[in-house]
């Protein structure tokens, strides 16, 4: 019974001390702040489970037209095409890259598929990592997505985008923020004028 006591009264001390490292003050005195409460929507998500749900419902829609637009490095569009469906990384694939027999069961026999892997299957039914990337929707939740592959960089869009190269011809300085900007402005005026009627 003593040594039970004791070992509640050390975990107790431990609690305590792992809770006092887990606040910092930095050298000016600064203390570490407490996180903010995140706000959840009506679906009961916060807004980054929101954008991870979104984006897998749009890229994973077999019906959907995506539009990349081929943006080099020096700012110049190289090329927009039409996507049937999404773009996929290379790193994706449909079978894991490690897996074990399963040894537990000896009436299966190993080569007779029965295996255990220590990888994830994701959400969109493959294993692997996608290129690094960023994405986010617009007020008119529109998809784009930003990424670098093979020299390029890209944007991806579930919406095409007019872009030619806003090259100013006088300066020659890239004006592509303008030039989206007011492509942008004409076109949520049409979608909003067509869903007034």
């Amino acid at each position: 019974m003593m040594l039970v006591m004791f070992g509640l009264a050390l975990m107790g001390a431990n609690n305590g001390c792992d809770q006092q490292s887990t606040e910092q003050t930095s050298r000016s005195g600064a203390e570490q702040a407490a996180p903010a409460v995140i706000k959840k929507n009506s679906s009961n998500r916060t807004v980054e489970q929101q954008n991870i749900y979104d984006r897998i419902r749009v890229t994973t829609d077999p019906t959907k037209v995506m539009w990349i637009h081929l943006i080099a490095l020096d700012g110049k569009i190289v090329k927009r095409m039409a996507v049937r469906n999404k773009v996929t990384s290379s790193g994706k694939r449909l079978e894991p890259r490690h897996s074990v027999p399963n040894t537990n069961n000896s009436s299966t026999p190993p080569n007779a598929g029965n295996y255990y892997t220590d990888e994830l299957i994701q959400p969109d039914g493959t294993y692997g990592d996608s290129d690094s990337y960023v994405y986010w929707f617009d007020p008119m939740s529109r998809y784009h997505q930003w990424g670098t592959a093979g020299g390029l960089g890209y944007l991806l869009t579930d919406y095409p985008i007019d872009l030619e190269n806003p090259i100013e011809a006088v300066t020659g300085m890239y004006n592509a923020d303008k030039a989206a900007s007011e492509w942008q402005t004409r076109q949520e005026g049409k979608l909003k004028a067509e869903q007034g009627k």
